[in-house]
């Protein structure tokens, strides 16, 4: 795995993003995915990469140019999804790194996108969605398929970018060479995030997470129909604050529930609670949530999914995979507020020791630098099939939420921020 040590490269590298995504507000992300991709874009920019960030437009408040750090463009998604009227639509920009998230996006046509902009192509492997597949019941033949997807994805790409120590083991079982792969742990920020800590006497759980999600839709009905319920029951007196968006049936009021909705800050929202919960029985990758409440000092009770990609001891952070037991471990620990305030407090540290998006934006810019001293050999795409789309499109398009373009067209992009309009481009 490519070490990050030095630089070896004097270039200063220049990096495209390209997100789809209706889980956006005015620079904000709602959902795990994109705040990775918007923390990752942002913080290699501040440590000195030329970043370039193309979102697909979903209609959603985008803001201006003050929401964004770096160049931000919006344009349609038939402009999105197709190479030739991309690299119009951004002028034959100048890219050393194209970087995609989604495997699907990336089998379908990143090799195509990554040649006509003269780039190599990078894989940040965000989910392995086959073990998400399979940890929802779905059929083989489904898990298969986004498996193939995978593989194909990992094979197409000339770097490949991991989470976990899990994905880690995926981009080896693909036969992907080390040095063309670098681990980028999810991170926080501890700079947009008070440590609040936890507020022992407000009795109040929170959850945060994009219910859209299955795997935080499954987590959200653990919490109504085990969690809660048992709680009420011992005469324990809870409340749970739900943050995030949500299908209409998910989110009906209930009893000892509060559901925000889209919140302005996701700092705010975590502000007076008690003890985070992640009762996570599915999915993949590191928890965009789980990291979000340790920033914030909040202690957290978590399942062992929950924990999938923190370091081995996981601190700040619970575990018992026993949900029935849960109804028990908080009541005591809301009994006990020195507890509650010191796995709050080594959560926090662990962000500011390793995880914060700081060092792991510098450590993105140092592989590029390693990667552009290396020669490009491009991996040829060897493998064929898997699924078509990628699960959150088909997960928000059932619901009615994918949202349609607002202030895009084909052919006419909207730059949210553009530094030097004719700096990166070709010719």
């Amino acid at each position: 795995m490519t070490t990050t040590s030095t630089l070896t490269s004097t270039v200063t590298p220049s990096l495209m993003f390209l997100l789809d995504s209706p889980n956006i507000w005015r620079g904000q992300a709602l959902a795990g995915t994109p705040a990775r991709v918007l923390a990752l874009a942002e913080h290699s920019h501040r440590a000195g990469a030329k970043v370039t960030l193309v979102l697909c437009d979903r209609g959603a408040d985008y803001g201006t140019e003050q929401h964004w750090p770096m160049d931000t463009v919006l344009v349609h998604p038939a402009d999105f999804y197709t190479p030739p009227a991309l690299v119009t639509v951004l002028g034959e920009p100048s890219v050393d790194f194209l970087l995609l998230c989604e495997a699907e996006s990336l089998a379908a046509r990143g090799r195509d996108l990554a040649r006509r902009l003269g780039a190599r192509l990078v894989y940040d492997v965000h989910d392995d969605e086959s073990a998400v597949a399979a940890s929802l019941g779905e059929p083989a033949d489904v898990v298969e398929e986004y498996r193939t997807t995978q593989r194909v994805a990992l094979a197409g790409a000339d770097h490949v970018i991991v989470s976990t120590r899990n994905e880690a083991t995926l981009a080896a079982s693909a036969s992907v060479p080390a040095e063309r792969t670098a681990m980028l742990p999810n991170g926080a920020d501890p700079t947009q995030r008070t440590c609040w800590g936890p507020d022992p006497d407000a009795g109040t759980l929170v959850f945060l997470g994009n219910l859209f999600y299955e795997p935080n839709a499954r987590a959200l009905a653990s919490i109504r129909s085990t969690i809660l319920p048992a709680l009420h029951a011992a005469g324990t007196d809870v409340r749970v604050r739900v943050v995030g968006r949500g299908p209409a049936a998910l989110t009906r009021p209930a009893e000892g529930i509060e559901f925000t909705g889209r919140v302005d800050t996701i700092d705010e929202a975590l502000r007076g609670a008690s003890l985070a919960l992640a009762p996570l029985e599915a999915g993949s990758g590191a928890k965009m949530k789980v990291l979000d409440y340790l920033a914030a000092g909040l202690p957290v009770l978590g399942t062992s999914e929950a924990v999938t990609g923190l370091p081995l001891d996981h601190p700040g952070v619970l575990v018992d995979d026993d949900l029935h037991a849960w109804p028990s471990l908080i009541t005591t620990l809301l009994r006990d507020p020195g507890a509650l305030r010191e796995v709050g407090q080594a959560g926090r540290e662990c962000v500011e020791r390793g995880l914060s998006w700081q060092q792991i934006g510098t450590d993105l810019l140092r592989n590029t630098h390693t990667w552009l001293a290396a020669t490009s050999t491009t991996p040829p795409l060897g493998l064929v099939g898997g699924v078509s789309g990628p699960r959150w499109l088909a997960e928000h398009a059932g619901h009615n939420a994918l949202g349609d373009p607002d202030t895009t067209s084909p052919g006419h992009p909207r730059w949210l921020r553009e530094s030097s309009p004719t700096a990166s481009r070709k010719g």
